[in-house]
């Protein structure tokens, strides 16, 4: 399968309604003018296997040597076991408990393990290190990290590695104190949900 251009991804958004234009604060905390709702992506499974296709290929691609996909709780879950259904490779999610990520009891196989981590969207990379360092302390070694969007154009590197990304754009995030959409009045809205405060 030939790799689509970043124009026909972005339309795999719109398609689905996933790509929101406003004045949106992120999970990061930084303000954007730009919002990828990957709950639009996953209320419609059909779409979001079209996406999550592509992202495996591309993951396939690399030739990686892995068990498992995992993923961050919740936004990715969908999207991590979808792609470890693709890839044929076991599956994990990692959640925050208390304020930090942990691995949900139940996974009996994770321990020193091989894994990818698979997450939605990339904007500073804070819940990606977070999983990194429930991996290691797990003895896992990461093989590859996998987004559908990363918001920073390829610019942050997650331990030294490139991230692997379907769909790579700079999108500009700024601090609230900075954000020229609140310095124009307006109105803020924060979409989606995380435990992250």
């Amino acid at each position: 399968m030939a790799p689509l251009s970043n124009e026909a991804i972005l339309e795999l958004f719109k398609d689905s309604d996933a790509l929101l234009q406003g004045h949106f604060k992120l999970t990061s905390g930084k303000h954007s003018e730009w919002y990828f709702e990957k709950i639009r992506l996953i209320e419609k499974p059909a779409a979001l296997e079209k996406i999550v296709d592509l992202l495996s290929e591309k993951i396939k691609a690399e030739g990686l040597d892995f068990e498992y996909v995992v993923s961050p709780a919740y936004g990715a879950i969908a999207i991590g076991f979808l792609a470890a259904l693709k890839l044929g490779k076991k599956f994990a999610f990692t959640q925050r408990v208390e304020e930090k990520m942990s691995f949900r009891s139940g996974f009996s196989g994770i321990d020193g393990s091989r894994a990818v981590i698979v997450e939605d969207i990339l904007t500073t990379g804070g819940s990606i290190q977070e999983v990194v360092a429930c991996l290691k302390e797990r003895a896992c070694a990461v093989h590859g990290i996998y987004v559908l969007v990363d918001r920073t154009g390829g610019a942050v590197p997650i331990e030294g590695k490139p991230v692997g990304a379907l769909l790579a754009l700079k999108i500009e995030a700024f601090e609230p104190d900075a954000c020229p959409f609140c310095q124009n009045g307006i109105p803020l809205v924060k979409p989606g949900a995380s435990d992250k405060k």
